[in-house]
């Protein structure tokens, strides 16, 4: 199935082009949506000071092709999106407007923007990537640091890394294959640095961006940290925030939340050195991430997750490096070890589920944390 929007100047055109393709195998319809413009108005984040808007473009007004695929149909739709390498799985779009809105009004990317708080890129085995290093550059921000273990400081250096900015890693565990290690360092080092909170990244981000008016753009200043940073230090029930992940954020959207708040926080993470009652930091070996989210959750405390600012993490299992020896190759075994391992540590709201083409996946039931506040 592939669904394809078609604005409508272009009706007539677009149907004579697939007047080859059985009538019976498509399904045409306008998407009969209630569009919030300002998100502001009506969510409990009125409170956020920054503009966070739908488009003035009325995306919802375009006219919707549901196709059922075989490989004939595949194959008239190549000739029509010819720019596509693949028509399966996809939503496509036939001649769509330009979104001629002011994406970014309320902010002055001229203006030197620096986080308060350090970012800590924890990075293994990629440096012939540097992707994060090089989005944080873009970005023109200073305040970051780079977490290498000791043998690969000569390799980093040698990539182009700033050796003013790297801090050396003496893993202790050389059996231990997980970042775990490694992120309690930076925790503990940031709360020896006398910081309030401290940035943890992982090393395979391809840029940030901003998603208004219905475009996902990529910013070029580090007004996304200190965006995130103002709004947390008014939180003082917030233990853990961070970025969505671009993926997770189609550009047409018509109520997406300001903030995701009590559920989970990945990849990019700003979290509070000291959190009352927490008995351990970063634990186990697989999904840290999500397990550590869940414990301060079922503490009583809260986490926001960002749907404005995005980070464009790649998917595990792109690169070399990282968990790579931990996840098996990031064989399917790898993928059902972490399932596991977080069921064994959730059981009462973690369990297996079919989710992004693995039948192994982990899903967790965030809904008893929503009534967390994120002030007390």
């Amino acid at each position: 199935m592939v669904r394809i929007r078609v604005n409508p100047k272009f009706l007539i055109e677009f149907k004579n082009l697939i007047k080859d393709i059985d009538s019976k195998s498509y399904k045409e319809y306008i998407e009969n949506k209630n569009v919030y413009e300002n998100r502001l108005e009506l969510s409990e984040f009125e409170d956020w000071k920054y503009e966070y808007k739908n488009s003035t473009k009325k995306y919802y007004d375009y006219i919707i092709f549901d196709i059922k695929l075989n490989d004939k149909i595949i194959d008239i739709l190549k000739t029509i999106f010819p720019d596509k390498k693949t028509i399966n799985s996809q939503s496509l779009w036939y001649k769509k407007e330009a979104n001629t809105d002011i994406l970014n009004p309320d902010v002055d990317e001229k203006i030197d923007f620096q986080n308060r708080f350090t970012i800590y890129v924890i990075t293994k085995g990629r440096w012939q990537y540097n992707y994060t290093i090089k989005s944080l550059e873009k970005l023109k921000i200073k305040n970051y640091k780079v977490v290498i273990e000791a043998e690969e400081v000569d390799s980093y250096i040698d990539s182009g890394v700033d050796k003013d900015k790297i801090i050396i890693f003496n893993k202790i565990d050389k059996n231990n294959k997980s970042s775990v290690p490694v992120r309690n360092f930076v925790w503990n080092y940031s709360q020896k640095q006398k910081e309030l909170y401290h940035w943890i990244l992982d090393d395979n981000i391809k840029g940030f961006y901003r998603w208004n008016r219905n475009k996902r753009f990529e910013v070029n200043s580090g007004y996304i940290f200190t965006h995130i940073e103002d709004y947390i230090l008014t939180k003082n029930n917030v233990m853990i925030s961070g970025m969505n992940y671009f993926c997770f954020n189609n550009d047409i959207d018509y109520k997406r939340k300001l903030i995701i708040k009590n559920t989970r926080i990945y990849s990019c993470i700003l979290i509070k050195n000291e959190i009352p009652k927490l008995a351990e930091k970063w634990r186990g070996e697989f999904n840290e991430d999500t397990d550590l989210s869940i414990r301060i959750l079922k503490l009583g405390y809260s986490s926001c997750l960002f749907n404005n600012y995005l980070c464009n993490k790649l998917q595990t299992g792109k690169l070399k490096g990282g968990n790579e020896e931990l996840y098996k190759n990031y064989t399917q075994q790898g993928y059902t070890d972490k399932t596991l391992s977080l069921i064994k540590q959730h059981p009462d709201i973690v369990k297996t589920s079919k989710k992004f083409g693995k039948d192994n996946h982990h899903l967790v039931n965030y809904k008893g944390f929503q009534n967390n506040k994120l002030n007390i």
